[in-house]
């Protein structure tokens, strides 16, 4: 369909006081959120510098009651500077959809598992972090625009990926809702991709991303058994014949995480820490990488909160992530 509308509504509502001062900046905390048959948490303009953080969202339109697009655990439009951490989102038709002018967002440190697919981020142009999250499901992520940073994720799914959409949508300075342009202005583009310290499981194929228009960037990650890096991971560590054996399980307490890996993966992937220096600026927008606040973003810790090596990084979301097999990954402290 077209851009028209919404475009026009995004319009109205700078004309009406859509600002940081007058608009957002809720809290979505601590929330077990099931069986909703459109969706579980869902935001257009109105979750913009928002934080939603430690929720449980599960069984999100799997009886197919109503058709649409807004179907997801949780579904936002226009999540400016918006952090998405340490949620546990599972049996989903798709886990977290970012669709239009969610720049400066933030999904960092999320459990994500037995969904349609884990993400879907739809007519971005960067700059979004993805970040220490555990992405479990057949489909990993679908991407339909340009300028992500992935960065310390275990994805152990596929990814599809979009070429060609035409479709004319906005962008932002950074930390504003202005618009400050619109993209793309003729021919689509893709690309600009940023994948870094990364742990590859299961049946990830980075080929999907070689036709990209704008050139993907990587370092630090790991290709274990079934997977193909992209053509832009030059420096990848590909171990073909490597079965991380990654298995999640419901306890009594909690989920479970079964994850082998290997110590000299810290020395052989020559992973560097993820800086907003070594992320650069989104080629669209021209805007860095940085925190909701505007400093210097830094994936200093892992998952769990705990310190990562500041020269030599562990590729994945787990810093100690050799110490042993099982690790709980549910509820967190």
């Amino acid at each position: 369909g077209g851009t028209g509308g919404y475009v026009a509504t995004t319009q109205r509502a700078l004309t009406n006081g859509w600002n940081k001062a007058t608009v957002g900046s809720h809290i979505v905390r601590n929330n077990e959120i099931s069986n909703c048959e459109q969706t579980g948490i869902v935001g257009s303009l109105g979750c913009a510098f928002s934080t939603i953080v430690g929720n449980e969202i599960h069984d999100i339109h799997v009886r197919n009651l109503y058709r649409g697009a807004e179907m997801a655990g949780i579904k936002f439009h226009g999540a400016i500077d918006t952090v998405i951490r340490g949620n546990h989102i599972y049996r989903c038709n798709r886990g977290l959809w970012l669709d239009w002018m969610c720049q400066g967002s933030q999904v960092v440190g999320n459990l994500m598992h037995d969904s349609g697919e884990d993400l879907f981020l739809e007519m971005q142009h960067g700059p979004q972090l993805v970040a220490n999250n555990v992405l479990l499901s057949k489909r990993t992520l679908n991407l339909d625009c340009k300028g992500m940073a992935f960065a310390h994720n275990l994805m152990a799914g596929v990814a599809h990926v979009r070429y060609g959409d035409k479709r004319v949508t906005p962008f932002q300075p950074a930390h504003d809702t202005a618009v400050a342009g619109m993209h793309p202005s003729m021919d689509a583009d893709s690309g600009d991709h940023r994948f870094h310290n990364n742990l590859f499981t299961g049946h990830w194929d980075g080929r999907t991303l070689d036709k990209s228009i704008l050139p993907c960037f990587s370092g630090g990650n790991v290709f274990t058994k079934g997977t193909q890096p992209s053509k832009f991971d030059t420096q990848a560590l590909v171990l073909s014949d490597f079965d991380a054996g990654v298995k999640l399980e419901q306890r009594a307490d909690g989920w479970y995480l079964t994850l082998r890996g290997d110590k000299s993966w810290r020395d052989q992937a020559k992973a560097k820490p993820v800086t907003t220096e070594l992320l650069g600026t989104a080629k669209v927008t021209g805007c860095a990488y940085e925190n909701p606040d505007g400093s210097p973003l830094k994936v200093d810790r892992d998952y769990f909160g705990k310190k990562r090596d500041g020269r030599n990084p562990v590729p994945g979301p787990f810093e100690n992530a050799f110490e042993g097999a099982d690790v709980k990954v549910w509820p967190l402290n």
